[in-house]
């Protein structure tokens, strides 16, 4: 098309009018352009998208310029041309305009992200979208996508979650139906082993077939039989019942299965699974059959075929065995189940050597536990391969079949050989990231400024006829399950400017004139509204890869408890502070072993079991073969004891280090630096360095089994006065800004016990005890002493490197937030994350400052007494509630009720810092909005149908937390009963529990005058004379 033609189309007010707010983001999936009949909606995209590009070349204003860029992203996304939507979503972005947080632009970027497969862009798009908008009209489709993400990367807890929110959620448009809900529940019911929760809800569904559809059944059914299948026998009768009982219950499955083949016979799967039951109950002949079946519908799948080689090695038919284990292996080269299989064919065909090459494929990246008997085979088939001359293994015949390394040069069978075409065929039409955007997908979200639209093509359009208004009208009923039309949220909240000066009373008028049919939103408690994000990466200067530490040695009581000490360590990420317990005469032996065993020897300790490795390593032991791979996934399994008896695992564990030092030679390669090495230091070197450090491609599977698993005790609780009171007295001796309890420690107004953070916390440990890498809650500081007699060796990471270390997490798949992580030092580095390194002495305290990232490992036999500290200041009380609004939006719990807090410290202290004021008063001015609003929702919509009740807070009452999002509900409660349980919701959530709030509780807990003065009373404490001095004491 020339540019004449293209310059010649032109749009009425009306039709721009539907296009930018009817056709966006929010109609994907809902409405389809692949039919007869939508080829004029198509056409009329297409010239809207090539009117908009041309607008975009005669616009200067950049806020105009990435409305447009979006618009095209919308339509581009509708007629499912990703490559292109990606590219004007991130061209709109790169503007950075306060566009940026646009739900509907937010959902289609995450729709384009989700299908490039690039998840963490995926998830944090959809996270941001419930952020802005928590009531978002297609919400319920972002947490089915969120679920089906956190599906595929194998975190099947988030996935559950999120599902059941979706599910759960009747206000909201999914393009789901609640049935295929309920059978993805179950799928992931069954990947986390609750076997009888999936049945249930499988048979549940079934018992509903007058409003599934038929694929559905025969989905539900194939996973049905599937379990039926699989599923444990638990009856505890003999042998022979046993084997009968196991035989029903495959008939069982057999029967399940062939009804699913009905319903959908178009399932390879089904097809696969009914095989496998087939062969178990040695039908060969109806195995083979319905593997070919499968083979037919199934584009690749190594199961498949390794099934069919286990059905040809049963009838001996031992080439057609090989070929089908070589195909498996050629779809899945990591294949452990063929590999062993093909392993098992060569050595009863008596070629060990191929045997034991196939048998070591297999093992690859596997567990030792996840195949004891295979192991023990190698090892065996090692020792006899060891004893032949090795001039004789060469000699020796032939086999009947050829070598492993010719195997996979035979030709394969037709059937293969035609699908492999086929996924080649496939494969070169399917989309992948675009080019010019690839990169930037996988290091960073989004494209530069000047990476634009290319020109329009000249082909695109195929004529300029515009369709007729009517044509492209769009039903808005589209959009939601209500029975009336549900408008497009558009912000009526007050936008109210907040000033320290604003009254309550000023606050309340500008509500009143205000109404709104939506309920209010969240506010976000952040002092310029954005959305929160990680900080970035720090300029790059001139430092240390590996700074000195902090340190302070104190040699008298007043160096203790002076102000230099705490401006000091308020000063450093990370303070090492030595010589305390000595100056102020701490008895740390009230926290000895000893002493805990002798006073409470029954009380409760979390224990985590985990492998004993070197401080700066983190060997990856699901993997038998070598290299061992450094991951930063670091895992432990829990369990609980007592203190007596983890006292005793303690000693017995120094008496078998002990033994084994006494055994075994010390190598040259231990650090014997003289100021870093006690007794138990070297017994800890010995123990565990001198094993990874010999382990040698020779001795890979004994040096690994030779490394210890050991057992950590952790989170002791410590918080109960009666039964610990000698040792919290004892706390009491050390300078207030480092005490558990003082009236500058922001958490000593929280009103009861946050376990570990405003309550002291015991760890019992052995060396090699790690405390993974983490932030506190909320970003709090942190007090650790160690009691001895061991060392301790930390690592530490200043706070501004917090997002740079939460990317690393993100590329090697674990989560910031609540993942398991030891950082690999060699990442850091190339990262240019300087990292502090040093060793806790026994009466060493670490004073952890706000958002330091830190990983500790024991080295001796030592215990450890924390607990949180929050300093009254700026930075502390903003690190924390940036902090509680980036788990709002990871939708991850703060445990530290930050407007809770708010409020107590309104009440309790008098502040006399003025950003810290402010910030305060901020956040006590968005929640008395709130509240307001909410109220003022309850009154509007239901009037007297909804009757909010008077429930006072009760002494050392908990903060409040939605059941389903986990978000902080202050004041105005939401109650719901599960499972005869009463449990507090917040609105939105019970909205989409119960949008008429029929079987909903409301209460309040504050009167809203006792706010309003709370509120209007919390003003700025100056000194009156010690203004100048303050100001200057401060400046130094």
């Amino acid at each position: 098309m020339s540019e004449q033609s293209l310059s010649s189309i032109q749009l009425n007010d009306e039709e721009i009018d539907i296009l930018e707010n009817d056709y966006d983001s929010l109609l994907y999936g809902l409405i389809h352009f692949d039919k007869p009949e939508d080829l004029p909606r198509r056409q009329f995209l297409l010239m809207a998208i090539q009117f908009y590009e041309e607008k975009i070349r005669n616009e200067k204003e950049s806020l105009q310029i990435a409305q447009y860029y979006i618009n095209i992203g919308h339509w581009h996304l509708l007629l499912e041309d990703f490559s292109k939507a990606l590219s004007a979503y991130q061209a709109a972005y790169a503007l950075d305009t306060k566009l940026n947080q646009n739900p509907e632009f937010l959902f289609g970027l995450g729709i384009v992200y989700h299908h490039y497969g690039a998840d963490n862009h995926a998830i944090r798009a959809y996270q941001q979208v419930l952020y802005v908008d928590s009531q978002f009209l297609r919400r319920s489709d972002v947490h089915l996508r969120l679920g089906l993400i956190y599906k595929k990367l194998g975190d099947y807890s988030s996935s559950l979650k999120y599902f059941q929110r979706a599910l759960g959620d009747s206000t909201s448009t999914c393009s789901l139906t609640r049935s295929e809900l309920s059978y993805l529940i179950g799928f992931v019911y069954e990947q986390q082993g609750h076997l009888t929760e999936a049945e249930n809800l499988y048979e549940k569904l079934l018992q509903q077939q007058d409003i599934i559809s038929t694929k559905l059944e025969g989905k539900i059914l194939r996973q049905l039989g599937w379990l039926y299948f699989y599923a444990p026998i638990t009856n505890n009768s003999n042998t022979d019942n046993l084997n009968l009982e196991r035989e029903n219950q495959i008939k069982k499955a057999i029967n399940t299965l062939e009804q699913a083949c009905k319903s959908d016979p178009t399932c390879g799967i089904t097809y696969y699974y009914l095989g496998r039951c087939y062969a178990a109950l040695r039908k060969h002949t109806e195995a083979f059959y319905t593997y070919r079946n499968c083979v037919d519908k199934l584009d690749q799948n190594a199961d498949v075929w390794c099934s069919i080689g286990v059905l040809y090695q049963h009838q001996n038919q031992t080439m057609d065995a090989l070929q089908a284990f070589v195909c498996a292996i050629q779809i899945d080269n990591k294949h452990a189940i063929a590999w062993m299989d093909l392993g098992i064919l060569y050595e009863t065909s008596g070629q060990a050597q191929d045997a034991l090459f196939c048998y070591k494929k297999a093992i690859l990246d596997k567990d030792e536990s996840w195949n004891p008997e295979l192991i023990n085979r190698i090892n065996q088939l090692q020792s006899c391969l060891a004893q032949i001359p090795e001039g004789a293994i060469g000699k020796q015949p032939r086999g009947p079949l050829p070598k492993v390394e010719d195997a996979f040069t035979l030709p394969i069978p037709v059937e293969l050989t035609a699908k492999q075409q086929q996924m080649a065929t496939t494969s070169s039409a399917t989309t992948s990231l675009p080019t010019p955007t690839s990169t930037n997908v996988s290091n960073q979200p989004y494209i530069s400024s000047s990476e634009i639209l290319p020109p329009p093509s000249s082909s695109i359009l195929t004529s300029n006829i515009k369709p007729s208004i009517d044509v492209i009208r769009i039903d808005k009923r589209l959009l939601t399950n209500d029975q009336s039309i549900r408008p497009k949220r558009i912000k009526t909240e007050p936008t109210l400017s907040f000033t320290s000066n604003t009254s309550s009373n000023d606050l309340q008028k500008i509500i009143k004139h205000s109404s709104s049919p939506l309920p209010p939103l969240p506010v976000s408690y952040l002092p310029d509204g954005h959305i929160p994000k990680p900080p970035p990466i720090p300029k790059m200067t001139s430092f240390d890869l590996n700074p000195a530490t902090p340190s302070v040695i104190l040699e008298t009581r007043r160096e203790a408890t002076s102000t230099q000490l705490q401006q000091y360590c308020f000063s450093q990420p990370i303070c090492i502070v030595r010589g305390i317990a000595n100056v102020l005469k701490l008895d740390l032996g009230l926290f000895s072993t000893k002493t805990l065993v002798e006073s409470q020897p029954d009380h409760p300790i979390e224990v985590r079991t985990q492998r004993q490795q070197a401080t700066d390593e983190n060997f990856d032991f699901t993997s038998m073969t070598t290299p061992l791979k450094n991951v930063w996934k670091y895992q432990s399994t829990r369990s609980y004891t007592t203190i007596a008896k983890y006292a005793q695992y303690q000693a017995y564990s120094y008496h078998d280090m002990v033994k084994d030092e006494l055994n075994e030679p010390i190598l040259p390669s231990i650090n014997t630096n003289s100021s870093l090495i006690t007794n138990s230091n070297m017994i800890m070197t010995n123990g565990t360095s001198k094993k990874v450090t010999n382990n040698k491609t020779s001795n890979t599977n004994s040096s690994i089994s030779s490394i210890r698993i050991i057992k950590s005790g952790t989170n002791v609780d410590l918080s109960d006065e009666r039964k610990w009171a000698a040792q919290l007295s004892e706390l009491t001796k050390l300078p207030l800004f480092m005490r558990v309890v003082s009236a500058g420690n922001l958490l000593s107004h929280v009103g009861y016990t946050v376990l570990g953070m405003n309550s002291v916390q015991l760890y019992m440990k052995v060396p090699g005890s790690r405390t993974p890498g983490h932030q506190e809650n909320n970003n709090f500081c942190a007090i650790n002493i160690n009691i001895g007699p061991g060392d301790c060796e930390w690592f530490a990471v200043a706070n501004e490197y917090w997002g740079v270390i939460h990317t690393l997490c993100e590329k090697n798949g674990v989560d910031f937030l609540t993942g398991s992580w030891w950082p690999i030092l060699d990442d850091l580095y190339d990262a240019q994350v300087p990292v502090y390194r040093f060793i806790q002495k026994p009466g060493d305290l670490v004073f952890v400052n706000t958002g330091c990232i830190y990983w500790v490992q024991s080295i001796g036999w030592c215990n450890n007494i924390s607990w949180n500290a929050g300093p009254l200041t700026y930075n502390q009380y903003y690190a924390s509630i940036e902090r509680y609004e980036w788990n709002r939006l990871c939708s991850c719990k703060s445990i530290v009720p930050m407007v809770h807090l708010s409020w107590n410290i309104a009440r309790n202290i008098r502040i006399n810092d003025r950003h810290l004021f402010e910030l305060i008063k901020f956040i006590l001015h968005q929640s008395l909005k709130y509240i307001q609003l909410t109220l003022s929702y309850l009154e509007q919509q239901f009037g007297r149908g909804v009757d909010v009740r008077k429930q006072l807070r009760t002494l050392h009452e908990p903060a409040h937390y939605c059941i389903t999002c986990d978000y902080e509900v202050f004041n105005i409660l939401f109650i719901t009963e599960i499972d005869r349980k009463h449990v507090v919701r917040c609105l939105d959530c019970a909205l989409q529990y119960d949008k008429q709030l029929e079987n909903v509780v409301v209460l309040y807990q504050f009167t809203l005058d006792d706010l309003k003065t709370v509120y209007d009373q919390f003003q700025l404490y100056l000194l009156p004379t010690l203004n100048s001095t303050t100001r200057s004491i401060t400046n130094t």
